[in-house]
């Protein structure tokens, strides 16, 4: 695999993020680990969800997907309250031990960006989940590591 791929900070390669949104916030993820983004239309089975970490598990296309609710990890708050009417779930190619796809719910998807990895910012706190910051069109960006999300 090359560097351009893993989108290893300091190399100068680029890489493909697709952008989203959690509240006010914008965040990345690799492209290439996406699967498939879905609309969702009934998030109620999430809402009660005593862990937002494994929030239960959304069937599409018939497979199962295992979901984090990011609104309430990442979220101000942990209550669903504020919820967006349409939220939507990230999908990626990844599984678990019970071969549940992951899953984030997000507020909002955008589109593709090519970033180069050499402008990757340190995080500003010691947190496993966070790679970096970055600027994307004069907007502050949160590129999350979906490794270390996934465990």
């Amino acid at each position: 695999m090359t560097s351009a791929s893993n989108g290893d900070p300091g190399s100068d390669d680029p890489i493909t993020v697709l952008t989203f949104d959690l509240e006010e916030k914008r965040y990345c993820v690799r492209a290439a680990s996406v699967a498939s983004v879905l609309g969702v239309t009934d998030d109620e089975p999430l809402v009660d969800a005593d862990d937002p970490w494994d929030a239960g598990t959304l069937s599409a296309a018939g497979e199962r997907i295992r979901v984090v609710d990011l609104p309430r990890v990442f979220g101000s708050s942990f209550e669903t309250a504020a919820r967006v009417d349409d939220p939507r779930l990230l999908v990626f190619s990844a599984t678990d031990g019970d071969d549940r796809y992951y899953g984030w719910l997000v507020d909002d998807v955008d589109v593709t960006r090519t970033v180069r990895t050499a402008s990757l910012e340190a995080p500003r706190t010691n947190t496993t989940h966070i790679r970096g910051r970055l600027e994307i069109e004069d907007s502050d960006v949160v590129w999350l590591d979906e490794r270390a999300i996934h465990g």
